[in-house]
């Protein structure tokens, strides 16, 4: 039976300018395969909390040969990126339905450090009755221990879990550690997917 349902945060409940790799690869003159394989191999810096996602960025594009007029340049494509990111308001009425049906809400998210307060900030914090940030607890999906935390936070058994991401990698091993996975792709797609597992909205 299932009692809880997570989600992802960027990209699910934050939607942003999905190009923005593809425009830093394309500006540096490099394929977005090759920023990609670099960036996936560093990204856990800020999903740490080690480093921000500005120096993460600046260390992947050195690899690149970036000059400092280069770095720059990427640091304000990432502010106009910033810019453009909109709360998933339609998302956030189903998480209110899924509330008002007792199933409990949390939030799994590979994410900065301040994340925490950015989301007290833009009043969407309330809707999860659990918050787990990557950064905050040293662990990042798809690693088991980040599920096993959220699990516990919940108070729910990892087979009465479903989750909710955006990115396939994020959703990696989930058979084996036992939660339910969800691809999301939109709003509607994701509805139909909680229908099939009998969770009508």
């Amino acid at each position: 039976m299932i009692k809880a349902i997570a989600f992802d945060y960027g990209g699910v409940i934050e939607i942003t300018d999905r190009d923005l790799m593809k425009k830093i690869s394309d500006f540096l003159g490099v394929s977005l395969q090759d920023w990609l394989k670099e960036y996936m191999s560093l990204n856990y810096l800020c999903n740490t909390g080690k480093n921000s996602y500005e120096e993460v960025y600046e260390l992947v594009a050195r690899k690149f040969n970036a000059s400092d007029i280069q770095i720059s340049s990427i640091h304000e494509m990432m502010k106009e990126n910033m810019e453009t990111r909109e709360i998933n308001l339609e998302l956030i009425q189903i998480i209110k339905q899924l509330k008002s049906k007792g199933y409990k809400i949390g939030l799994l998210s590979n994410n900065y450090i301040k994340l925490r307060q950015q989301m007290i900030d833009e009043g969407t914090i309330k809707y999860f009755d659990v918050l787990i940030n990557s950064s905050e607890v040293g662990c990042q999906k798809p690693q088991p221990e980040i599920f096993e935390i959220l699990v516990k936070k919940l108070g729910v058994d990892m087979n009465e879990l479903v989750f909710i991401d955006d990115s396939k990698s994020s959703l990696v091993g989930a058979d084996k550690i036992g939660y339910i996975p969800i691809l999301y792709i939109n709003n509607e797609q994701s509805k139909e997917e909680l229908k099939k597992l009998e969770i009508n909205l």
